[in-house]
C-alpha cells in the first residue's frame, strides 16, 4: 500500500525546487523516503502557518512533536526532522533562506547550546576519562562547557575566582532552569575540576573554600514508585500472552529488575548454570562498572530462550549474534523503540498515566522486599554501589504498610475488652463478682418481666459456674 504522502498535490515552491535539484541524485527508495518527509514538513508548514524564513530550533521541535502526535515511530520522526533540516541547509547555501537559519540546521537533539571550545587545561582534565569511562567523560565535558560559558560571560579567569563568584555561578545554574539534581551534579563536577587545578597549583584557593559543601544544592530524596499490584498483574498477563520480541523483553525487565541500558547490552549467552543447577543472568558492567549475577527461576530462563529464538529470526548474518535482543533491522533496538512499545502497552491496559520503564525495576525490588528478601541481598541483585541506595526501597512499601496497619488496628480493638472481664491477680474469682454486680445493677433498673426472668436465670448460671471453678481450683 502506498504511503499517504507519496502521492499528494505539489509541495510549496521552495520544496519543489529543492526536490528538483536532488531528484537526479537519489535512488528510487531514497526518493520515496524524502518525499514522505517533505510531505509531512509541507503539511506542518501549512497547518501552523510558520514562514520558512522565521523558523527556529524550538519550532523545529514542535514539528517533531507534530510527527509523534500523528503516530509516527521515533525513527520516522527523526528522519522527518533530518529531511527538513537538509532542505533548510540547501536553502541557506543557495541564498533563498536567510543566514540566521544556520542555528536551525546545526541544532541536534544531542547537541546543546553549551557546545564551545574548551581550553587546554580542561581538555587535559578530561583526557584520562575518555578511554576508561566514556559516560563520565560526557557528563564532565558538559559541566566543563557550562562552567567555561559562565566564565566567558562574566569575564573571569581561574586566578580571579572567589567564593562570591561561585555563589553567582550557583544562581546562574538556577536561572538557566536546571533542576535541583542537575545543579547538584554540575557543582560536584566543577568542584572536582577545581580540585584538579588546585593540585597542579593553577589556582591558589582550595576548592573547599571556593565551593564549600553547604553551597552545593542538596539531593531531593524521591521514594521509589512501584506499580499498583492490580496494574502490575494485568501488565504481566499482557506481556506473557503477547508473542512479540519487545513485549517479551519488557517482561524480562520486570522479572530481573534490570536497567534499560543493561537490557540492551545483554550478551546472547547471558545465562549461566552452576554445579548445583541454579541459573543466573550475567549482567554486563554498564553504569557503575560492576558485572553482577541476577538469580533466575525456570520461568525466566524459558523467557530468555524465547527471546533468543526471536532475535535469531531477525539476525541475518552468518556469525553468531553478540547481543541478546536483535531488532527487525538486525541491530539492538534503541531506547526510543522500547519507550514507544511501552506507550502502546499503556494504551492497551487503559492506564491514564504513562508507565516508566524504570518503574518496573522499582516494582521488582519492592516485591522482593515484601516477600522477605534481605536488604543486603537486594543490593547485590540490583547492582547498587552502596547500601544507602538499596535502603530507599525499604522506606516505602504500600502493601506492607496497609497490612501492618490492619494488624495494628485488630490488636487495638482486642485491647478494648471491658475491664470487668479482665482477671485480677489478687482474686481469681473477682471477675465473677464484677459480673454478678453488673447483672444485679441491670436487674434493679429493668421493668420488663421477661427481661428480669432472663437476667435471674443468667445470675443462677453464673453462680453454678463459680462453684464449679472453686472445686477445680
Amino acid at each position: 500500500m502506498a504511503n499517504q504522502f507519496s502521492r499528494r498535490p505539489p509541495f510549496c515552491d521552495f520544496l519543489e525546487r529543492y526536490l528538483a535539484v536532488y531528484k537526479p541524485k537519489w535512488c528510487h527508495s531514497q526518493l520515496a523516503t524524502q518525499r514522505v518527509g517533505l510531505g509531512r514538513f509541507d503539511e506542518w508548514l501549512k497547518i501552523c502557518g510558520h514562514p520558512l524564513g522565521e523558523l527556529d530550533w524550538q519550532k523545529l521541535m514542535s514539528f517533531h512533536r507534530f510527527l509523534a502526535a500523528q503516530g509516527a515511530s521515533p525513527n520516522s520522526c527523526q528522519r522527518g526532522v533530518q529531511t527538513a533540516k537538509h532542505a533548510i541547509r540547501w536553502g541557506i547555501d543557495s541564498g533563498e533562506l536567510p543566514q540566521k537559519l544556520e542555528e536551525v540546521y546545526t541544532f541536534h537533539f544531542s547537541r546543546h547550546k553549551w557546545d564551545i571550545d574548551l581550553p587546554e587545561l580542561s581538555r587535559a582534565f578530561l583526557a584520562p576519562l575518555e578511554p576508561t569511562r566514556p559516560g563520565s567523560y560526557r557528563m564532565h565535558r558538559n559541566a566543563q562547557r557550562i562552567f567555561h560559558t559562565f566564565l566567558k560571560e562574566k569575564n573571569l579567569t581561574y586566578r580571579r575566582l572567589r567564593i562570591e563568584h561561585m555563589i553567582v555561578f550557583v544562581k546562574y545554574l538556577n536561572a538557566k532552569g536546571f533542576c535541583q539534581r542537575t545543579r547538584m551534579r554540575l557543582c560536584i563536577q566543577v568542584r572536582a575540576y577545581l580540585r584538579w587545578l588546585y593540585d597542579r597549583r593553577k589556582i591558589s584557593r582550595s576548592p573547599d573554600d571556593l565551593l564549600p559543601s553547604h553551597m552545593v544544592p542538596k539531593r531531593q530524596l524521591s521514594l521509589p514508585r512501584p506499580l499498583d499490584p492490580e496494574i502490575d498483574r494485568r501488565l504481566q498477563e499482557l506481556l506473557e500472552t503477547t508473542d512479540d520480541l519487545y513485549y517479551q523483553s519488557i517482561l524480562l525487565l520486570r522479572r530481573t529488575g534490570l536497567r534499560i541500558t543493561e537490557l540492551r547490552k545483554l550478551t546472547f549467552d547471558c545465562v549461566q548454570k552452576d554445579h548445583k543447577g541454579r541459573y543466573a543472568l550475567i549482567v554486563p558492567a554498564v553504569k557503575l562498572g560492576m558485572e553482577r549475577r541476577v538469580p533466575m527461576d525456570e520461568k525466566t530462563v524459558k523467557l530468555v530462550e524465547a527471546i533468543q529464538k526471536m532475535s535469531l529470526r531477525n539476525y541475518k548474518r552468518k556469525t553468531s549474534p553478540k547481543f541478546l535482543i536483535i531488532g527487525h533491522r538486525g541491530t539492538p533496538p534503541r531506547y526510543e523503540r522500547f519507550s514507544a512499545v511501552m506507550t502502546e502497552i499503556c494504551a492497551r491496559l487503559g492506564v491514564k498515566k504513562w508507565i516508566n520503564l524504570h518503574a518496573l525495576r522499582h516494582t521488582y525490588a519492592t516485591a522482593l522486599l515484601n516477600a522477605g528478601l534481605s536488604i543486603t541481598s537486594l543490593k547485590e541483585i540490583l547492582g547498587h554501589k552502596a547500601i544507602n541506595m538499596s535502603l530507599v526501597y525499604a522506606k516505602v512499601s504500600q502493601q506492607k504498610i496497609h497490612s501492618e496497619y490492619s494488624d495494628a488496628v485488630l490488636k487495638m480493638s482486642a485491647q478494648q475488652i471491658p475491664r470487668i472481664l479482665e482477671p485480677k491477680i489478687d482474686a481469681p474469682n473477682a471477675a465473677f463478682a464484677d459480673l454478678g454486680a453488673a447483672i444485679a445493677k441491670s436487674l434493679d433498673g429493668c421493668a420488663d418481666p421477661e427481661k428480669q426472668k432472663r437476667l435471674k436465670a443468667l445470675r443462677a448460671r453464673l453462680a453454678k459456674l463459680k462453684m464449679e471453678l472453686q472445686r477445680v481450683l
